[in-house]
């Protein structure tokens, strides 16, 4: 596969690179010394007339999982935290106050719910609050109380106030009669606020309970309840698909909780990922609403840990909820829920990392056998994605997975994670050369149609611009891959900033607004910058060239080996099926200058075209973050069309140089 520029078919063609991979490995950054200040060298021959092979679009999805808050506070709209009251959140989020009165939580059955909070009033004032609300001027909000009278005459007031004390907005919450009720509100604010409070408070005489407390802006809750510019942050990047509901999330994931009426969905602490409310808002509907608004595909990750007949049907359930005609008992449902029809599910994972849960390859490839027989009957054009390794040197299990189960799933989805951040480039190289024996594998395999899947890949620990050129290279290397990779999506997608940053995210956030990491400004610009036909790649070798292309490379400078080294590079040269793009996708892992030589040629090579750069330069141990979130800048040139080009690769950048005929 990476041998590329051999027996090439043209005189004017010469033996220019070698194997991709080994000589990066010995060019890994090191004190400088003598030799590493001479000037690096690629080279890049892309023959137009010869196509190495199809690259999939569904390199570029996307991963979303319920950890580090990045749906629940994150993508999902709703500002309320531990609406419900359920498990610690009247400890962890709200706050009392009380002239003359009292208020507690009582254990009383709402919903759902366990727990509700109980206000009691004689001639003065008792309620609670909550702050840190980010209200903006001019936008409508709206929202509901629940609320049951209990006894006496109780006023319930709710209070928006600015975080100098000043009044945003004030409602009357009208009730009648004693039972549960749904008191809504709305307002449009006159001010911006970042911490703004919120308060339901009581007067009069006698008792109230309270419940499931709901603000969101009404943009918003129109719009699939999603936090609007969360939402145009993914939308910008495009994915062909997105992975829910995780993670090791989907392993403990319950779905029946996450459907039907929000105020009727069931409270969950996220045990996985930090123990913080998860009230299921955002579930199954929100999820593939979020899909067919990014005009995107949905992958479901079952709950799969046992065989036991039990938990097998409750993952199985959510396969016919999901894709059953709306006259069956679950279709039924669906459709009483707001979607009639069949949702339509290309991919369907079974679990995430058996291994976390103690699980042999061998117990794992019998979970496989089960499920996947059962997905098969239900829905034969489902492709179904079974885990492979968590780390990349782990051949055995991925092996025994093929073996054992090969029959009953469709991709061997991978985990690709480079946990040393100084690794950043050659982990890149590592996980290829992993990636190429595990395809080896499976085509000498019983099952040699089986795809190859990356179901999280990253360098973690950082979020630094290293993160961007692991991206880079990464991205390059998925791309080479080409049709034997079905897919990749990184991960983390989103985090709060107010959680451990240090794991690799694309999108970070608080609760007002976001800025991208490194690998977002990466995925972002190749993304926009796919092309599907593979021509060459290449990882920084270079050979001994003959005339005529020696002839050009000394036209540029005075080349002699001796005053060159193999460049740190990676870069990868592709094309639009229908003949009018070029593209080369670029990565300098170093800190100096490298200079990629490239030959364009063959038939379909236009005589005059447009060529513009787009580089992505920063220091290593650059950062963004909220107060300077433009810290990953994509600086556009040009340059003039020629077959020969030399371009020069600024230390540590990512370019994209793109061909369009004229």
């Amino acid at each position: 596969m990476h041998n590329q520029m051999n027996k090439l078919r043209f005189p004017l063609m010469v033996v220019l690179i070698g194997l991709i991979f080994g000589l990066l490995n010995s060019c890994a950054e090191k004190p400088a010394k003598n030799n590493d200040k001479k000037p690096g060298i690629a080279v890049l021959l892309v023959d137009t007339d010869r196509k190495m092979g199809q690259i999939s679009e569904n390199i570029y999805g996307q991963f979303l999982e319920h950890i580090n808050h990045s749906v629940v506070d994150g993508l999902y709209a709703e500002q309320v935290r531990g609406q419900g009251f359920e498990g610690n959140d009247f400890e962890e989020y709200w706050e009392t106050f009380s002239e003359n009165g009292n208020v507690a939580i009582e254990n009383v059955t709402f919903k759902n719910g366990e727990k509700s909070v109980r206000i009691n009033v004689n001639d003065e004032t008792a309620g609670i609050r909550q702050g840190r609300f980010f209200i903006q001027k001019g936008s409508v909000y709206n929202g509901s109380v629940w609320l049951k009278p209990e006894e006496g005459s109780v006023s319930v007031s709710l209070i928006i106030s600015d975080s100098e004390g000043g009044n945003i907005t004030e409602q009357k919450l009208e009730t009648s009669g004693n039972d549960w009720q749904e008191v809504p509100y709305s307002f449009t604010s006159d001010k911006t606020d970042t911490m703004a409070t919120i308060e339901i408070a009581a007067s009069g005489n006698g008792s109230v309970l309270c419940d499931f407390i709901s603000l969101m802006l009404q943009d918003a809750r129109e719009n699939g309840m999603l936090r609007s510019d969360l939402f145009n942050a993914l939308d910008n990047l495009k994915p062909t698909f997105i992975r829910w509901p995780g993670g090791s999330y989907a392993s403990v994931y319950k779905w029946k909780d996450g459907i039907g009426p929000q105020v009727s969905r069931k409270y969950h602490p996220n045990e996985i990922w930090g123990g913080y409310s998860d009230y299921y808002g955002f579930g199954t509907e929100e999820f593939m609403s979020l899909c067919q608004k990014l005009g995107t595909d949905p992958m479901l990750v079952l709950p799969a840990t046992t065989t036991d007949p039990e938990a097998l049907q409750y993952a199985i359930d959510w396969v016919h909820y999901l894709l059953d005609p709306a006259t069956t008992e679950w279709g039924k449902l669906r459709a009483a829920n707001g979607h009639p029809e069949p949702y339509d599910v290309p991919y369907i994972q079974i679990d995430n990392e058996p291994m976390n849960h103690g699980l042999s390859p061998d117990e794992y490839a019998e979970i496989v056998n089960v499920y996947g027989s059962r997905i098969r009957e239900i829905a034969p054009d489902v492709k179904i994605v079974a885990c492979g390794q968590k780390r990349s040197n782990d051949m055995n299990w991925s092996e025994k997975v093929v073996d054992i189960a090969g029959e009953n799933f469709d991709i061997l989805g991978c985990h690709n994670y480079e946990y040393e951040s100084d690794k950043y480039k050659t982990g890149v190289r590592r996980i290829e050369e992993y990636l190429v024996k595990l395809r080896n594998y499976i085509l000498k395999s019983a099952h040699p149609d089986i795809k190859i899947g990356i179901l999280e890949w990253n360098v973690s620990r950082t979020y630094d611009w290293r993160a961007g050129m692991h991206a880079a290279g990464s991205l390059i290397s998925y791309e080479k891959l080409g049709p034997e990779l079905e897919f990749s999506c990184p991960a983390l997608l989103m985090r709060n900033t107010s959680d451990d940053p240090t794991w690799t995210a694309w999108i970070y956030h608080d609760h007002v607004s976001w800025f991208p990491g490194g690998g977002y400004v990466v995925e972002d610009l190749f993304r926009k910058h796919y092309a599907e036909i593979q021509f060459a790649s290449t990882s920084g070798t270079f050979a001994e060239v003959e005339d005529p292309f020696k002839n050009f490379i000394d036209g540029i400078s005075q080349f002699k080996p001796t005053d060159w080294r193999p460049g740190t590079v990676d870069a990868i040269a592709t094309g639009s099926a229908d003949g009018k793009r070029i593209i080369i996708k670029t990565v300098n892992y170093e800190g100096i200058e490298n200079t990629l030589i490239t030959r364009i040629q063959g038939s379909k090579v236009p005589e005059n075209a447009t060529v513009k750069t787009y580089t992505i330069q920063a220091d290593k141990f650059e950062k963004a973050s909220l107060d300077e979130p433009n810290k990953f800048k994509t600086v556009e040139s040009s340059l003039p069309f020629e077959n020969d080009l030399k371009i020069t690769l600024m230390p540590y950048s990512v370019m994209v140089l793109e061909i369009v005929g004229n």
